[in-house]
C-alpha cells in the first residue's frame, strides 16, 4: 500500500480549527450535560475523541506536523498488522510522533495481557498536506467518522453542533466570540468574562467542574 493524499482541501490549520471549535462547543456544553465529559479531551499538544459506541482517536498537532489515530472497534482490520504499520511511507519524525505520543492514547490489552496501541486507521502531515494509507471512504469507515464536525466548513459545524448540543442562540453566540478569540491569537490566555460565564448557565456543581477543566485545556479561563 502506498500513501496517498486524502483531501487536498484539508489541512493542519483548518482541522485545528474545526477541533478548537469542537472543544468549544463542548466545553460550554458539558455545564449542561457533564456525563458527556469523555466525548473531548486536549493533553497538551493532543487532541482525542471518543463517541461511546466504539470510536475512538486522537490527534497530534505538534509543531509543523500532525498525526492522526482512530480505532473503530466495530470494523476489523486484517490488512495491516501493527499500528505502527499504518505509518509504512511516512518520514521519520512523524513515525516517531506517532509512535511516543498519538499512539500512547489507544492502547489496548490483548487475551494475553499484552498491552499495545490498537487502531484501524490513521493519516499524516504537514502544513500542506494530509495522507494517509487508506483512502477518504476508508478512512471515514474505520474511525475518521468522529471528525465529521471538524472536517467541515464552520458555518456548517457550528449549526451542526448547535443542533447536536440543542443551544441557545446566546450560546451560539459565545462560540463563535471565544472561538474567534482562539484562532486569532492561538498562544495567548483567554479570560471569559462574567456575563460570558452566566451565558454558559452552568446546571450543578459537576457541570460547572467539567465546564473549568475543558476550557482549560485549551488556555480558557474563567
Amino acid at each position: 500500500m502506498k500513501p496517498v493524499s486524502i483531501n487536498s482541501q484539508l489541512t493542519k490549520k483548518n482541522l485545528w480549527e474545526g477541533c478548537i471549535l469542537a472543544s468549544i462547543a463542548h466545553a460550554i456544553m458539558v455545564a449542561h450535560y457533564p456525563e458527556l465529559a469523555y466525548e473531548h479531551s486536549w493533553d497538551g499538544d493532543n487532541y482525542s475523541v471518543i463517541d461511546g459506541l466504539g470510536g475512538r482517536g486522537t490527534i497530534t498537532f505538534k509543531d509543523n506536523y500532525i498525526v492522526g489515530a482512530f480505532r473503530n472497534e466495530n470494523y476489523t482490520r486484517t490488512d495491516i498488522p501493527t499500528a505502527l504499520d499504518f505509518f509504512t511511507g511516512a518520514p521519520k519524525n512523524i513515525f516517531e510522533l506517532a509512535k511516543n505520543e498519538t499512539l500512547e492514547y489507544l492502547l489496548e490489552e490483548d487475551e494475553d495481557g499484552m498491552i499495545s496501541p490498537s487502531i484501524t486507521t490513521a493519516f499524516w502531515g504537514d502544513n500542506y498536506t494530509i495522507t494517509s494509507l487508506d483512502n477518504i471512504v476508508r478512512m471515514i469507515q474505520c474511525g475518521g467518522y468522529l471528525l465529521e464536525r471538524q472536517f467541515t466548513e464552520n458555518d456548517y459545524a457550528i449549526e451542526s453542533w448547535r443542533d447536536y448540543y440543542d443551544m441557545t442562540p446566546e450560546q451560539v453566540n459565545l462560540l463563535k466570540s471565544i472561538y474567534d478569540r482562539k484562532v486569532n491569537n492561538p498562544n495567548a490566555n483567554i479570560t471569559l468574562s462574567k456575563n460570558e460565564i452566566e451565558i454558559i448557565e452552568a446546571k450543578s456543581p459537576e457541570g460547572m467542574s467539567e465546564s473549568v477543566t475543558s476550557f482549560e485545556e485549551i488556555g480558557i479561563y474563567f
